[in-house]
């Protein structure tokens, strides 16, 4: 028989503790932590280890008490290393710490494996669970969201179950993507001996949002303002719905620009949302010198998405959607003009990701996306696709993706990088394909100033240090930076008067500012370093851009 000491610190103690720092929790004052020189619980620290016992066991079994949440297979693969003759009290200790593992590495930090003191005849040990369960949970603070909804969204935290910190975090990591509101949940030791009570602090603000915008991204042969106004609220009904409407249009000549756009998106499950879409288009807009379009039309979608759990500090989703677009355009070539109306239903695959870390900011979208005559058999005839577009078919296929990523440096310096493309199939109708030119493409040349059907996308910002700090606490962000920009787009099955390729490229200055929390700016001028179709070379453009958000 082989004695072997009662470890002496309290297991609720212990547990709470280690949930604490299972989430990066904040402690409540009934949570004590050790000092230095000092146990959990307060007693002095052992300046030396007692001398190892040299005397061995024979080990059979390890007979596991009080747990609930483990099943005997995790048990045994934790244990089992540590069974046979000649076993030395480091052997069950070790036992003991590899139990304790299994449990956190599931999620169940509240959980601690003691070895009791205890005699081992017939080669069994006994290994003692304290399980901590969550004796009360409580939402505090929360004003324009539904208590009750909170709790729910976090199963993982349920009154008299055995938390399992793995799920909680992921839960909340989902609850906090909501910009209006940030739950902060504060762990201490519960009122009822060997529980912990978990108070989750909300600060939300409210759900309606709003914003209004002015700028002068414009297209050739039309007026140079642009305006939006978006009204949106991000919690009808208690549970997360949320809904948003704009207005774009050209304030001096609104036939130049007219859309309507609305979405209404729902969750389905801590992993599934679904968003409905749509728009509605009354415009007169130059896209390409010499050529008006005069757009007519509408468009609505549901897209159903899927959200990855985080892989280290990378968020992921998959999304698969199905849109009906339905234009009713005219062309206009010079004096004589034709109507040229289409309708089809293109399908979506998408991916997106994004990664947020102290040092770098990083997002990836890569999308497919697919259209066939049969589907459905709703869209246009081949020969009106190709009326609309010399050799453009109802059946094509894209692949398009966008790539961004921001570098901090010491004191405060930055770089932004942003990549796109587009591969297709074949020749494209208009709405299909990929443009280039304007504010958020190549800065210097007028809105879509380009278009064909495949595409690749370049830009590099070099950013100066904020210099907000320098101009009070009313001024959020203030920073100068320079910036290169470059795109090549080419058209596939051109007509022989038509330019296969060209390319597009600029260089230029700007500044971005964001003060009193709602009003941001931006001020960029960029020289153009190749002709356009509307703009030439060395002939500099400024564009600016105004958003106030309530």
């Amino acid at each position: 028989m082989q004695d072997f000491d009662k470890a002496g610190a309290s297991a609720c103690a212990r547990a709470t503790l280690a949930a604490c720092l299972a989430l990066g929790l904040q402690a409540g004052a009934g949570a004590q932590q050790a000092q230095p020189g000092q146990s959990p619980q307060g007693a002095p620290a052992e300046q030396a280890a007692a001398p190892a016992d040299t005397r061995k066991v024979n080990v059979n079994e390890y007979i596991v008490r009080g747990n609930t949440v483990l099943d005997a297979k995790a048990i045994e693969k934790a244990v089992y290393p540590y069974l046979g003759p000649d076993r030395t009290l480091a052997d069950i200790q070790s036992a003991r710490d590899a139990l304790q593992t299994a449990y956190h590495e599931l999620g169940y930090q509240s959980v601690y494996v003691d070895l009791p003191e205890q005699q081992v005849s017939d080669g069994v040990v006994i290994l003692q669970v304290a399980e901590t369960k969550i004796g009360r949970l409580r939402v505090v603070g929360a004003k324009n969201y539904s208590p009750l909804a909170i709790r729910d969204e976090v199963p993982a935290l349920q009154e008299g179950q055995v938390p399992d910190f793995n799920k909680a975090q992921a839960e909340l990591t989902e609850l906090n993507r909501s910009a209006s509101r940030q739950v902060l949940p504060v762990v201490r030791e519960g009122k009822i001996p060997g529980t912990m009570d978990v108070d989750l602090k909300v600060e939300d603000k409210n759900p309606w949002n709003a914003s209004v915008g002015l700028n002068n991204d414009h297209s050739a042969d039309t007026k140079t303002l642009r305006s939006t106004a978006t009204i949106g609220y991000d919690n009808l009904w208690q549970r997360g719905h949320a809904f948003s409407l704009t207005f774009f249009t050209a304030p001096q000549e609104t036939d130049n620009a007219k859309v309507w756009s609305a979405s209404y998106t729902l969750p389905l499950s801590d992993k599934w949302s679904l968003q409905f879409s749509g728009y509605k288009s009354d415009s007169n807009v130059a896209t390409i010198g010499g050529t008006n379009v005069l757009g007519k039309g509408h468009s609505f979608g549901v897209n159903a998405t899927y959200t990855f759990d985080p892989v280290g500090s990378w968020y992921n989703s998959f999304s698969v959607g199905l849109d009906y677009k339905d234009f009713d355009e005219s062309l206009v070539f010079g004096g004589e003009g034709d109507t040229v109306p289409l309708k089809y239903v293109p399908f979506t695959l998408g991916y997106n990701g994004y990664r947020y870390t102290e040092a770098s900011q990083s997002s990836v979208g890569l999308s497919v996306v697919g259209a066939t005559r049969s589907f459905f058999d709703l869209g246009s005839s081949a020969e009106e696709f190709d009326y609309k577009r010399y050799r453009a078919s109802p059946s094509f296929a894209l692949l398009k993706g966008d790539l961004t990523h921001t570098q901090n440096f010491p004191q405060d310096w930055q770089i932004f990088g942003r990549g796109g493309f587009q591969f297709a199939s074949g020749a494209l109708v208009s709405n299909e394909q990929f443009a280039a030119g304007g504010a958020s493409s190549i800065r210097g040349y007028l809105a879509a100033e380009r278009t064909a059907d495949d595409g690749l996308l370049a830009s590099l910002e070099f950013r100066t240090p904020s210099l907000a700090r320098y101009l009070g606490p009313h001024v959020n962000e203030w920073r100068l930076y320079t910036f290169a920009e470059w795109a090549w787009l080419r058209l596939r099955d051109p007509l022989p008067e038509q330019e296969a390729s060209f390319r597009l490229a600029s260089v230029g200055l700007g500044t971005r500012m964001q003060v009193l929390d709602w009003l941001s700016g931006s001020l960029d001028w960029g020289y153009p370093l190749k002709d356009g179709a509307n703009t030439e070379k060395h002939d500099p453009r400024i564009n600016f851009n105004l958003r106030a958000s309530f």
